[in-house]
């Protein structure tokens, strides 16, 4: 099932496409209704397609935010719009957009477009990934700090940490912080080692000492594990 974000300020119209969706067969991962407010779910989810209006009233605008979801959170992007001038659509290019979605709506256009959106995105990425998925990930990062570069070895990892823009890696006794999202570090590490349990978090499973309901113990430290990530979490572990 094709899991979407709408990305629109008016939302009287956001919930209008929602529940059109999900009457489609589509399963909704929210609304939000600027930049800001959309960031938090992004970092929090993994939809498949992002549905965004290219204006969001004040503020940065749709093409700002679909630059971003295309560079740095590799999510396929659909535009909404009223307008169809070439001045509109050449801007909006920028953000390498799947599609665009012409307002008014009418329920196949809007599943014709999903479908297509996500196909080709994934037809685009599918050679790069495979390759990817058969590269044995480096054991080692290099951290720059300042003026100087530091060696962690990845065995050494406990967790990792999201905050805002940055990312803490935590090591021992000793933090790190690299000025990437946290989903842009996990992609220079093993999947198979490393697992996302919240917005904010992810842990080495090999030093995972203890499970209680929602909370992760690693050795002293403990961490929320969130519904959204939990069933994947657990996909993840050995359990017997």
């Amino acid at each position: 099932m094709i899991k979407f974000l709408v990305v629109e300020d008016e939302f009287t119209i956001a919930l209008d496409i929602e529940q059109r969706l999900i009457k489609l067969g589509f399963e909704s991962l929210g609304i939000a209704r600027s930049y800001n407010e959309a960031l938090p779910v992004l970092l929090e989810t993994n939809p498949d397609i992002v549905l965004l209006d290219i204006n969001l009233g004040s503020g940065k605008s749709g093409i700002d935010l679909g630059k971003l979801i295309t560079e740095r959170f590799k999510i396929p992007i659909v535009f909404l719009t009223a307008y169809s001038d070439e001045k509109t659509f050449a801007k909006a290019e920028e953000a390498k957009p799947m599609g665009y979605i012409i307002k008014p709506f009418n329920d196949n256009d809007i599943k014709r477009t999903i479908i297509i959106a996500t196909e080709r995105y994934r037809k685009a990425v599918s050679v790069p990934n495979a390759a990817l998925s058969n590269e044995k990930k480096s054991d080692i990062l290099f951290v720059k700090d300042k003026n100087n570069i530091t060696k962690i070895h990845v065995d050494d990892i406990l967790w990792l940490e999201a905050m805002d823009n940055y990312t803490f890696i935590y090591v021992s006794e000793s933090k790190w912080i690299v000025n990437l999202f946290l989903k842009d570090v996990l992609e220079k590490l093993e999947p198979n080692r490393f697992v996302r349990i919240h917005r904010s978090y992810a842990v080495s499973i090999d030093k995972i000492t203890a499970i209680e309901e929602n909370t992760l113990f690693i050795g002293k430290k403990h961490l929320n594990i969130s519904r959204t990530y939990k069933k994947e979490f657990l996909e993840k572990l050995n359990l017997i």
